[in-house]
């Protein structure tokens, strides 16, 4: 399973929050990780800067048909 570490998590949790006013959670199952924000659309350059995150840490991304949540793969 591909997944982020908590601190991570942290790291990308504060700056949605306090670079896009997005609250991310983190949905951890045994065999994969999302992203959620409370059902809330992610706009373009949301997405941007979560893939370009996740780029950074050597993992991919898969976003929902509604945009509203984000696999990590």
């Amino acid at each position: 399973m591909k997944a982020i570490s908590i601190q991570e998590f942290v790291e990308l949790r504060n700056q949605s929050r306090d670079r896009f006013g997005v609250e991310l959670h983190l949905h951890d199952h045994c065999s994969s990780q999302y992203f959620s924000a409370d059902g809330k659309t992610f706009d373009r350059e949301y997405m941007e800067f979560l893939t370009d995150f996740l780029s950074k840490k050597n993992l991919g991304a898969q976003i929902s048909d509604d945009k509203t949540g984000i696999l990590i793969v």
